[in-house]
């Protein structure tokens, strides 16, 4: 739920004053981000304002909520592909406005979203190449958070940021606005890290029965879709699954699209088949009105139906069909993903011969 449209922003409190706000960078449903210059460290930084009334249209953020995230993020503290938590602003803020502020180290203002729907008004569909690279990133970065034990339950398109090295966080911008241009300018693709932030849902909380995730997306995994308690981190590697997905698909929306949580899992069982789901140990265990959801007439997944050979080599779609297996006890963990020969393989075609031949090694066959 986004705050209504021309609503003027809320003024940052006293506490927040070593922060000047630049421009607003895009909201969700307990908030908004904004980037900003730290007037003492003299470096742009990203600062998500939590919501502490719902009054502006957010759903509220208490204080619990809040010292979760922060906690997980404490503990991700150092990982390369993980956005860095910088300060929090709660007990003194929220005594002024309810609000509570954490604030990040600054990427970019592009996220995979948007970057993927750049590439489809450019006709820029990814190569097989591309998006092992941008896989492998992400997947190395899923397995760092899961190494602290975090479970980060959003991985979604939205919570990639891009960072290609055209932006200086040391410079401040000479006017508002002037970010503007840069987003519509050229992106460098082969320079571009990939960092995953948006840890508003994550938990480190660990044990047979986990709590309830209420929010879902397409991007939720098939247990969580079901309201199955009995879910791991392979929850994450399921919405990993999902980009993977979606960069092949070049539509630069998400597969399992649905304006409900019915039409998400229609679209989901409609390509992976009820098959795994109703094999996992968990499924006599869902609610009788939860399975009564499953689609009636799918059972063999159709995955590879929608992703052809053409579109996708045989090792590639060992790794999708890993972390798209509806059946979380099968279902690729992010440290058995990264072991595949799919993320080992030498980059195809002349570009990847050349740049092995410039290295002194041929490329095997």
């Amino acid at each position: 739920m986004a705050a209504s449209a021309g609503k003027k922003e809320a003024a940052w409190p006293a506490t927040m004053a070593r922060y000047e706000r630049l421009e607003k960078l895009g909201a969700g449903i307990n908030g908004e981000v904004f980037k900003a210059w730290d007037t003492q460290d003299n470096l742009i930084v990203a600062v998500k304002r939590l919501s502490g009334s719902g009054d502006d249209g957010f759903i509220i953020s208490g204080l619990p909520e809040v010292m979760r995230e922060v906690m997980c993020l404490g503990v991700c503290r150092g990982i390369p592909s993980i956005v860095q938590h910088r300060r929090t602003y709660a007990d003194a803020c929220q005594s002024e406005t309810g609000d509570t502020f954490i604030v990040m180290d600054y990427v970019g203002r592009l996220n995979l979203r948007g970057y993927m729907q750049r590439r489809v008004r450019c006709r820029r569909p990814f190569s097989e190449d591309e998006v092992r690279r941008i896989m492998k990133q992400l997947v190395e970065g899923v397995k760092a958070v899961h190494g602290v034990g975090v479970l980060h339950l959003d991985i979604k398109p939205e919570n990639v940021l891009l960072d290609d090295g055209t932006e200086d966080g040391k410079q401040k911008p000479k006017k508002k606005g002037a970010v503007e241009a840069d987003v519509g300018g050229e992106v460098k693709d082969d320079r571009i890290i990939y960092k995953i932030g948006g840890f508003g849902m994550s938990t480190k909380e660990r044990g047979k029965r986990q709590p309830e995730v209420i929010i879902l997306t397409p991007y939720s995994a098939p247990e969580l879709l079901l309201h199955s308690r009995e879910y791991d981190d392979r929850v994450d590697t399921w919405g990993l699954g999902c980009i993977m997905a979606d960069l092949l698909s070049g539509t630069g929306a998400s597969i399992f699209d649905g304006e409900s949580d019915i039409e998400i899992m229609a679209k989901v069982f409609g390509i992976v088949g009820t098959e795994g789901i109703k094999e996992w140990s968990g499924y006599s265990g869902l609610a009788a009105d939860q399975k009564s959801k499953l689609p009636g007439k799918v059972g063999v997944s159709r995955l590879r139906h929608k992703f052809p050979s053409r579109k996708l080599s045989s090792a590639g779609f060992e790794v999708l069909s890993g972390l798209l297996e509806s059946n979380p006890e099968k279902r690729l963990s992010a440290a058995e993903a990264l072991k595949k020969p799919w993320f080992h393989n030498r980059p195809r075609g002349f570009a990847g011969f050349f740049k092995s031949c410039v290295g002194g090694v041929l490329p095997e066959n």
